[in-house]
């Protein structure tokens, strides 16, 4: 089962949580996470495609 996190506002996909911090920054992160900007994917297969 993979998680991946989607950064909303520009569409940017990450691997986990700690990739998503350090490509937005802890603060904007924490921010969007607030604002809901943020949604948490998990997929069961790497093959899965998500549209």
């Amino acid at each position: 089962m993979n998680t991946k996190i989607k950064h909303i506002p520009s569409g940017e996909t990450f691997i986990n949580r700690k990739e998503a911090k350090l490509v937005l920054g802890h603060g904007r992160f924490n921010r969007a996470l607030k604002n809901g900007e943020i949604m948490f994917v998990t997929t069961y297969s790497p093959l899965d495609i998500i549209i």
